[in-house]
């Protein structure tokens, strides 16, 4: 038996808006960190403590939106007999959000934003493997194929330039900064998949509401971690030790970065949001470039190509699939109706019989009227 359909088109008017706008945020993200870092490639301002104020400012959003909704009589209730055991099903997926947000920033420590993009592409294998395992959703030969191409692709990325071949002392890091890519990727997938079956198993549910729910968990997450890690740096300095305009900035990205994704989960699905950072991806490229004078090389020409082309493969829908065969198997088509030779003198020998009964039938006919014709002729004499 096959999986659940697939989800709306994301290039629709009603979920084009969010997937573009989570494209826009993820590409501002990685580069607003990177320029959030001070001159010896660390952050002044507590890592936990960022992530949190980014749930909390989550959490403030999403209850000023539902008290709106309220206001305006879009919602009609929001609670129901199963309240308690959904508000904890919430908190697996903000365990994993809460992970793989604090996870970013150590990886832009060992590697640049454009590469960062380009190993987070794994989340693309990721997920298709997950909704196989665990949403049962069959993929395409195609697919798989596309999944490869995005395996070679996100390794082109490494490879050395002739240029720049050895990194040296510096190998260890673009490697640990790698080994956590793809931890971040399989953490995104699994927690994408898990909400996504959340955010729809209440399809009248207010998006608002169930936004609520995760971050509460979000926040007291990363009130421990922030507490446990800087909690002494926190309580001599405040938790807002360290916090420029640039970390501000990072708070505010992550956090409508967070709405967005959410959106594009509840009104689309997990693909439109993997075909969203791709297209984060090219951006964060083409920005990278002139912010931090990251050289243009012919590996991530190459990757950006494949990633590209693998992200586009992989969503194709079924109709482009066929469209290019379907003048060929026609002409196959006509050629197999085509009657053999006994089939068509069968067909012929059916045709006369067929004429030979319809004129005997005629014939009949006619007899018959003329001599029911006969006797009244007489009696008019």
């Amino acid at each position: 038996m096959g999986g659940p359909p697939a989800g709306p088109n994301m290039f629709a008017r009603e979920q084009a808006p969010y997937t573009c706008t989570a494209a826009l945020l993820m590409s501002l993200q990685p580069i607003l960190v990177t320029s959030s870092k001070n001159a010896h490639g660390s952050f002044d301002y507590s890592v936990p403590s960022s992530t949190m104020l980014s749930e909390a400012l989550k959490l403030a959003i999403s209850v000023v939106l539902l008290l709106m909704a309220v206001a305006r009589g879009q919602v009609n209730a929001v609670l129901n007999e199963d309240s308690l055991s959904e508000f904890f099903s919430y908190m697996l997926p903000a365990a994993i959000y809460f992970v793989n947000n604090n996870c970013i920033f150590f990886i832009l420590q060992a590697v640049d934003p454009t590469t960062f993009q380009l190993l987070s592409q794994m989340k693309t294998i990721f997920t298709g493997l997950l909704f196989r395992v665990f949403l049962k959703r069959r993929l395409s030969s195609v697919q798989y194929l596309a999944l490869v191409t995005l395996a070679c692709g996100t390794a082109c990325s490494q490879l050395p330039s002739g240029k720049h071949g050895g990194r040296g002392a510096q190998a260890a890091a673009p490697l640990f900064g790698g080994l956590l890519s793809l931890l971040s990727s399989l953490l995104s997938a699994l927690g994408g998949i898990y909400n996504e079956r959340l955010l729809k198993g209440r399809p009248t549910a207010s998006i608002h509401w169930q936004n609520i729910q995760m971050y509460l968990w979000g926040v007291g997450f990363n009130a421990i971690a922030a507490w446990q890690k800087d909690g002494v740096a926190m309580a001599r300095n405040g938790i807002l030790a360290g916090f420029n305009r640039s970390a501000w900035l990072v708070v505010i990205c992550n956090a409508l970065n967070g709405l967005a994704i959410s959106a594009v989960l509840k009104y689309a699905d997990n693909i439109a949001r993997v075909y969203a950072h791709a297209i984060a991806m090219m951006v964060t490229m083409a920005v990278s470039t002139q912010l931090f004078h990251a050289p243009i090389t012919p590996q991530l020409v190459l990757a950006v190509v494949l990633v590209g082309t693998s992200t586009l493969q992989y969503n194709l829908p079924k109709e482009m699939l066929v469209i290019d065969d379907q003048p060929e198997r026609s002409w196959h088509d006509m050629k197999d109706v085509r009657p053999k030779v006994g089939h068509r003198r069968q067909c012929s020998h059916d045709l006369e019989t067929d004429s030979l009964v319809k004129s005997l039938r005629d014939n009949t006919s006619e007899a018959d009227e003329q001599e029911a014709a006969a006797p009244l002729s007489g009696t008019g004499r």
